[in-house]
């Protein structure tokens, strides 16, 4: 309960920090939220339309394309809310130049601190206002069931879908325990793979390369994966045969998050052992 009034109060505290931003430093906080809206509309641009042009794509019609894109918009607003600020959704950066003892020496758990650290309310919150109006938009055109257990499903595939892309980019990042020059950026790439490739439908792959990329590369499981399951409940409903398929997606988030606070407990012995061989200020706030 402690641990929770804490981290209540961090975030109090930090999002106080970015309205400060707001206020103090309008000009660059308002170019950063345009430029962030800019690349999420540039990212869904380009796949709607191949739909329009094509009268739909991956054995999805256009207005099922569009409900996907508005989900993946929503996984992407949500990390850049609560993980974009500080480098926490990119931690290679810390453990990679050096600046993990910032925060191993205060007096918080660490994970309170990785957790509450990125919180960005008001600067990076456009992504995640977007999203929720384009969904809003798509779910108007197809005429969707929307039920309270239609909305809580939606927000736990939201949610889950947003930590698997969190784990496996601090699976990736663990990396930089070890080899801590090599591996600072390898979470950006980690990143960069979700945001390029989890807006295509994959309805049209093979089954090899559809078992993988909803496994092994879980980028399925970020937009096409939970979005045709979400379409599924609000046309035809859900029997009780397809539970399982409706619990995979958090069975597979649990089992990376596992995974990856495994990896970084693990990497977080070695660091004690031997600490860091470099510093960087770079990029320290």
């Amino acid at each position: 309960m402690d641990n929770l009034k804490t981290l209540y109060r961090l975030y109090k505290q930090y999002a106080k920090m970015d309205f400060l931003w707001l206020l103090r430093d309008t000009k660059y906080c308002l170019m950063q939220i345009f430029s962030d809206a800019v690349c999420a509309f540039c990212t869904i641009a380009g796949v709607y339309l191949l739909s329009v042009r094509f009268g739909g794509l991956g054995g999805m019609t256009q207005e099922e394309i569009l409900f996907m894109m508005s989900y993946a918009t929503i996984v992407e607003g949500i990390y850049m809310m609560f993980f974009i600020g500080c480098n926490t959704g990119m931690v290679s950066r810390i453990i990679g130049r050096g600046q993990l003892d910032h925060t191993v020496i205060q007096p918080v758990p660490l994970w309170i601190q990785l957790l509450a650290q990125g919180f960005s309310p008001f600067s990076g919150s456009t992504i995640l206002i977007g999203g929720i109006g384009l969904s809003l938009y798509s779910i108007g055109n197809m005429f969707l069931a929307v039920t309270p257990g239609w909305i809580f499903l939606l927000v736990l595939y939201s949610i889950s879908s947003t930590l698997i892309i969190v784990a496996v980019i601090y699976i990736l990042s663990c990396m930089a325990f070890y080899a801590p020059a090599a591996a600072e950026e390898i979470a950006g790439v980690g990143k960069d793979l979700f945001s390029s490739l989890k807006t295509y439908p994959l309805g049209g792959m093979g089954k090899s390369a559809g078992t993988i990329l909803l496994t092994v590369l879980p980028i399925g499981l970020t937009a096409w994966y939970p979005s045709k399951l979400l379409l599924m409940v609000g046309t035809e409903g859900v029997t009780w045969d397809q539970a399982l398929e409706f619990l995979y997606l958090p069975a597979m988030t649990l089992i990376l998050v596992m995974t990856a606070l495994l990896l970084f407990k693990k990497g977080m012995k070695y660091y004690a052992r031997c600490g860091s061989p470099r510093y960087s200020g770079f990029g320290h706030r």
